[in-house]
């Protein structure tokens, strides 16, 4: 509980000094404590501080938690659903929320308003607009503000409260203001027209003061409160997983599961059961059966090449394997999630694209979930993989991009290094050195560059170029040898090749 009132206290000081500093009022800055994952017993510490505004994305988790606290007398709380928002979750959200802050679809406010029960207040809604113009990102355009916004002047059961925006990740300083401030905009000009309109929902943990300094009247903060999201061990623990395939990436996952649960419920199958004898020193049972490790399995990772991953789905198809409640995460680059549910005819269907960083815990993993996978089946392919590093969730032409970077990456940036080492073998350095030397150099550039998101990649480069140095002339070497245009058409391979295999599956 200490920690959490220190926290809190803590936010509450940065929100006060940042909405002094820019002339503004600090009651006008309203918190709102994100607690999604997170326990009833700290949303209670939280509440014992003073907190009654909280905010949540998981549908059905939520819903248990606001029956949960309202059971034992925490009525006074206000609930904000703050995620992106499923067709067959709407009623869930229309029945235990008070605030929704994640609309941004107009069928989305039509069943919202029918599903509102009678004997509660109008659902008070926010329009998430999708101040970014990412696409993996939920909101409504800029354009599509107006149409919402007539739609929900329609529905009487929904109040009209205001605009959400969610920046760029790691962007520049400059462009998160010019991002908040172009919703600033919206919100002023609708809040003439609307009385009901007080609410602009801007900023976060890592953009709170620029939130502050363009006008946002609610910051949205979690893990600076509650520390890192933790999903429930009960969501692996109780599941029976299985591994098609024993290769380096499944060997990777199953490493990063054994952190931190029992391998027991584990199945690997593989063509080649000497090849598997590792998995089964860990503690998991392996077998040459495709179709005995799919049996009773929740979870089935397909870690086979995507050449022959038709033929190992038609074997199992044929064997009369039931994929109905078996969530299938495949790691197939390529292979699209509408060739796997043809051959499936499964709906619960997710593609992970992690690179080889992910053995140490410091992996890029590009996730994509099928339609129909519920916010338990999101929770519980998070927590498989979270011992990897971080994940990164959006379309499947964004896993194919981050695939290209981030997957292939390593690659690159290997053969970077050994032409860096190279050079200094040439001119005298002992190899033993060089390699210790130029594996600080980059590790401490990727920490530098992390220590300074406000300041871009190009920023810190200048920072070490002096006009007509050493470093000054080893660049216009590279912009000699067409750097950008290598680099631009390495990745225009990856992706080629992508769209070559999505055609042939």
């Amino acid at each position: 509980m200490d920690n959490i009132k220190y926290n809190l206290k803590k936010i509450h000081d940065n929100i006060n000094t940042t909405a002094t500093k820019c002339g503004r009022n600090p009651s006008s800055v309203n918190l709102l404590c994100v607690s999604k994952t997170k326990p009833s017993s700290m949303i209670k510490e939280a509440y014992a501080q003073g907190e009654r505004h909280f905010g949540e994305s998981y549908a059905v988790e939520a819903s248990n938690k606001i029956e949960e606290l309202k059971q034992e007398g925490f009525n006074d709380i206000k609930w904000h659903f703050i995620g992106p928002i499923q067709k067959n979750k709407t009623k869930l959200i229309a029945t235990h929320f008070d605030i929704v802050e994640s609309l941004d679809r107009e069928i989305i406010a039509t069943r919202l308003n029918e599903q509102r029960p009678d004997n509660l207040q109008p659902l008070e809604v926010l329009i998430e607009v999708n101040i970014s113009n990412e696409q993996q990102k939920s909101g409504c355009s800029f354009d599509n503000i107006e149409s919402l916004v007539n739609t929900i002047a329609q529905c009487p059961k929904l109040k009209l409260k205001g605009f959400m925006g969610i920046a760029r990740e790691n962007a520049t300083k400059d462009a998160i203001i010019k991002e908040f401030a172009s919703l600033k905009k919206i919100f002023d000009e609708y809040k003439q027209k609307i009385n009901s309109i007080d609410t602009l929902s801007l900023g976060m943990t890592a953009d709170l003061d620029e939130a502050i300094s363009v006008g946002s009247t609610e910051v949205r903060i979690g893990t600076a409160i509650f520390g890192q999201r933790t999903y429930s061990a009960s969501a692996v623990a109780n599941k029976y997983i299985s591994f098609i395939g024993g290769g380096n990436m499944s060997t990777c996952i199953f490493d990063g599961i054994a952190k931190s649960y029992s391998t027991a419920k584990i199945t690997v199958s593989g063509p080649h059961i000497e090849k598997l004898q590792h998995f089964k020193d860990a503690g998991a049972f392996i077998t040459t059966s495709n179709i005995e490790a799919t049996k009773k399995a929740d979870v089935i990772f397909l870690g086979v090449k995507p050449q022959i991953l038709t033929s190992v789905l038609e074997e199992l198809s044929n064997a009369g394997i039931d994929f109905t409640n078996k969530l299938v995460i495949s790691m197939a680059a390529g292979f699209k999630l509408s060739s796997l549910n043809k051959l499936t005819h499964s709906q619960k269907l997710i593609r992970i694209m992690p690179n080889t960083p992910a053995k140490i815990g410091l992996g890029v993993i590009a996730v994509s979930y099928g339609e129909n996978v519920n916010d338990n089946e999101k929770i519980l392919c998070r927590e498989l993989l979270t011992n990897l590093g971080k994940t990164f969730e959006g379309s499947e032409s964004d896993l194919n991009v981050i695939g290209a970077i981030c997957g292939s990456g390593p690659a690159f940036v290997f053969r970077f290094m050994e032409s860096l080492c190279n050079e200094g073998i040439r001119y005298g350095i002992k190899e033993k050195d060089i390699r210790a030397m130029v594996e600080l150099t980059l590790q401490g550039s990727a920490a530098l560059a992390k220590e300074n998101k406000n300041s871009s990649l190009q920023s810190l480069r200048e920072a070490v170029t002096s006009k007509g140095g050493t470093t000054y002339e080893g660049l216009k070497q590279m912009t000699a040898g067409n750097f950008e245009q290598t680099m631009e058409n390495t990745i225009k391979a990856c992706l080629d090749r992508t769209a070559e295999f999505e055609k042939l599956f």
